[in-house]
């Protein structure tokens, strides 16, 4: 099997634009493009894979390298033959790319990839090596993750969605592509979702239940492949918590790490949530839902959450309308006390959706993904999409955004009863609530904390509508519903 291996040394053509202040850049093809899991390398660059499809469903993976300024090079890998879908990379310590994804069939273009293929260029993305690896043909289309943990050491973990629904694979890697170790598991249970590091002594799954949409597990992997897992409770302080299929977690310190995940609570519909979680698994805090209030009831997935400074962190979703419909994708700025500092949409008249992003030293952050132009109604009018933001482009008051579903407010729980929380990194703001009616029934100044209890006690069962003028005398309008 030879590929087709493309280096492109120039810069190619390339479009640059100004939104809300943040930097972004699409790479415009007659395909469709899109980047996902972006790394930084040893020398600073980031590193994303690509993946292009043509009208005949002809798939190529590559590598896209860009700096801040997006002077970027590609590196395509295409076979004529088969499908190369990439899926995931690490870094090696000598800063070579080591890429894991799949390969279809030898007799003919077809999506049923059961080849994990394994490739490894150095940072000029001269080809070093490559491996394959067979699943059972019976279990096509995998889905891979890979990461590298604090001693160096690389996994790959591999999980078969759909029926059968029971291959689970987990394999080491050396730093040079060769299988080190390797297991296939047909009685792990659960969807693999991301794994993420803990020691040098292996790595931890976050992974949803043989049960779809209930309860998510921590599985622990250690250096001889074993795993042990430890369900996380679906009720919470009474509460009935559904997790999703998607989600990450990332250290704080030696003991305390944030998982971020889908979920929703007894109506149907995403949100996002986050926890602060101990070295044991158990819940340092309440969930906390960001996001869902503030798009209009759309259905928000789950993309990413990094930080350079756990006094900025960056929390990214993609809102799903259809994919026909406009969609945009939703960032927000928080902090580990979960003080959402601001969240503003993003993407504009258009399909944007991200798909991965990588806080910088500087305090910003980069996302990564795909936009197209939803009124032109070419499926394939793709264009890969990089965005880069400071906290500032996210924190700036939803009255200087053009996106109707922005806010600068979050009101808990909603609906509710005796109270609700209003968390807003506004100051001096000043409260209205009124009834159904029009009938004033609080005025109350804001103190400067982040977040504001409001007493309800009082209030008959109804909806209500919450006024906030912020110093500047930008105003805002939330509907409240007490139960």
């Amino acid at each position: 099997m030879k590929a087709i291996q493309v280096l492109c040394c120039t810069f190619l053509f390339m479009l640059s634009f100004v939104l809300l202040s943040q930097e972004v850049h699409l790479l415009n093809t007659e395909n469709r493009i899109s980047f996902n899991n972006i790394r930084v390398d040893n020398n600073g660059d980031f590193i994303s894979i690509l993946m292009e499809d043509s009208a005949n469903y002809h798939y190529t993976g590559g590598l896209i390298k860009f700096n801040s300024d997006f002077d970027y090079e590609l590196y395509i890998h295409d076979i004529d033959t088969a499908h190369v879908v990439f899926n995931d990379f690490v870094i090696t310590a000598e800063n070579n790319y080591l890429i894991t994804g799949t390969i279809g069939k030898d007799n003919g273009i077809g999506y049923s990839n059961h080849i994990i293929y394994f490739l490894l260029l150095d940072e000029n993305f001269n080809f070093i090596t490559e491996n394959l690896y067979s699943l059972p043909t019976q279990y096509t289309n995998p889905f891979i993750k890979m990461l590298k943990n604090s001693d160096g050491r690389i996994y790959v973990t591999i999980d078969r969605g759909g029926p059968p629904n029971i291959l689970k694979g987990i394999i080491e890697l050396s730093s040079s592509s060769q299988i080190l170790k390797e297991e296939i598991y047909f009685d792990m249970g659960g969807s693999i979702m991301n794994p993420f590091p803990f020691d040098d002594n292996g790595f931890y799954l976050l992974r949803g239940s043989e049960v779809p949409w209930a309860v998510g597990q921590i599985t622990k992997v250690d250096t001889n492949l074993n795993f042990t897992s430890t369900v996380l409770p679906y009720y919470i302080n009474g509460q009935y918590y559904e997790m999703g299929s998607r989600g990450s977690c990332k250290w704080l310190n030696d003991t305390t790490y944030i998982l971020i995940s889908e979920g929703h609570y007894e109506t149907y519909g995403h949100d996002l949530y986050m926890y602060k979680m101990n070295n044991n698994h158990e819940f340092l805090t309440e969930p906390f839902i960001i996001g869902r209030d503030n798009i209009n009831d759309q259905s928000l997935y789950y993309r990413g959450i990094d930080w350079s400074t756990p006094e900025v962190i960056y929390v990214a979703g993609w809102e799903w309308a259809s994919m026909y419909s406009q969609t945009n994708y939703y960032v927000a700025v928080t902090n580990e006390n979960f003080e959402v500092l601001g969240a503003k949409s993003y993407g504009g008249d258009n399909n944007t959706a991200v798909t991965s992003m990588l806080a910088t030293e500087d305090g910003g952050c980069v996302m990564v993904g795909g936009q197209r132009d939803y009124l032109a109604g070419d499926e394939f009018d793709w264009d890969g999409y990089v965005a880069f933001f400071q906290p500032d482009d996210i924190i700036t008051s939803a009255a200087e955004t053009p996106n109707p579903n922005d806010s600068d407010y979050i009101l808990f729980p909603n609906p509710g009863n005796d109270y609700f929380l209003v968390q807003t990194a506004r100051k001096e703001v000043q409260l209205r609530v009124f009834d159904e009616s029009g009938r004033l029934i609080i005025k109350h100044s804001l103190d400067n904390n982040f977040r504001n209890h409001i007493n309800t006690q009082e209030f008959n069962p109804s909806i209500y509508f919450c006024l906030f003028i912020d110093k500047y005398g930008n105003t805002e309008c939330k509907k409240w519903i007490k139960q």
